[in-house]
């Protein structure tokens, strides 16, 4: 009896230390900056200061560190620091839908346990940071509807995890990489409406998992490659307003109609007789419909 009742309270301290564990001291001053850096005073849900971090809006804290970070659509306005390469657990930054301005801290790209990275529909402007291949957990990687600019960076090929990357609605120029061509786990790549130009690799055709293809509005040129028209599990597929030509020997055979959505040009296709509409940016947001937050 007497050991049942020095038990029980010792269980409840463990469960109470379990729930009000204390983050690194430096973990915290990173997420101090974030909400100095970003007007937190006037966020849609803000942070009470004086409780623990764990019970911050939109922080996730495991073994006493920070994992995950989602405020999404929550009115932050300024820039990121770029101390958050000291967050160095973080497996999730949900940062889109807000008023983000100013270049993507280098910072990021130490973060080797980032599996989500969300910024879209932000003001940000600089360049994708170079390395950001040494993100290698990344596996979903959305910047969409900011301002950026400059080519995408060669090491975007060693995102070996990576299976959705949303980079549509920027001013990204240059060419497609090669190296995407390794990205044997992509299911989504979109890079509609910016400035990209020269040829469609052809060493794409080797993601057979890509379902999703979306390269509209931009500069390229030269024939679409069969081997990414055949991949087998594209099934949306959007070309137009570029320079681009197709073997007509594709189109005669039929194999269009494996894609839900197949658009080469300015017309809306028919399969089976019913119209298949266009997949269309949408006016507020001039983006593709992209899902921003994973679902429980």
């Amino acid at each position: 009896m007497i050991a049942k009742q020095i038990f029980c309270p010792f269980i409840f301290i463990l469960f109470s230390l379990s729930m009000y564990a204390k983050v690194p001291q430096s973990e915290k001053e990173v997420l101090l900056a974030l909400y100095n850096n970003t007007q937190g005073e006037n966020w849609t849900t803000s942070w009470s200061l004086n409780k623990p971090v764990s019970k911050w809006y939109g922080v996730q804290v495991e073994d006493d560190h920070v994992v995950g970070i989602d405020l999404f659509n929550n009115n932050l306005v300024g820039q990121l620091p770029n101390s958050i390469s000291k967050l160095e657990k973080l497996r999730e930054l949900n940062l889109a839908f807000n008023r983000l301005n100013g270049e993507i801290p280098e910072g990021i790209t130490s973060l080797k346990h980032l599996k989500v990275l969300r910024m879209g529909k932000n003001s940000l402007t600089g360049s994708i940071p170079e390395n950001i291949g040494n993100l290698q957990s990344l596996e979903i990687l959305e910047l969409l509807d900011n301002d950026l600019s400059g080519e995408l960076p060669s090491s975007i090929g060693k995102l070996v995890n990576i299976k959705s990357i949303v980079l549509s609605s920027n001013e990204l120029e240059g060419e497609i990489p090669d190296s995407i061509g390794s990205l044997t786990q992509l299911e989504a790549l979109e890079l509609g409406d910016n400035k990209i130009k020269g040829e469609i690799p052809e060493n794409m055709g080797k993601l057979l998992n890509l379902n999703r293809l979306v390269l509209l509005e931009n500069q390229l040129i030269g024939f679409v490659p069969n081997n990414i028209l055949s991949l087998p599990k594209l099934r949306l597929l959007q070309l137009q307003n570029n320079n681009l030509g197709m073997d007509m020997a594709f189109q005669k055979s039929g194999n269009e109609a494996n894609y839900a959505i197949f658009d080469v040009g300015q017309k809306i296709l028919h399969f089976d007789q019913k119209p298949i509409p266009k997949f269309e940016f949408k006016a507020d947001t001039r983006m593709a419909d992209t899902k921003f937050e994973d679902e429980d």
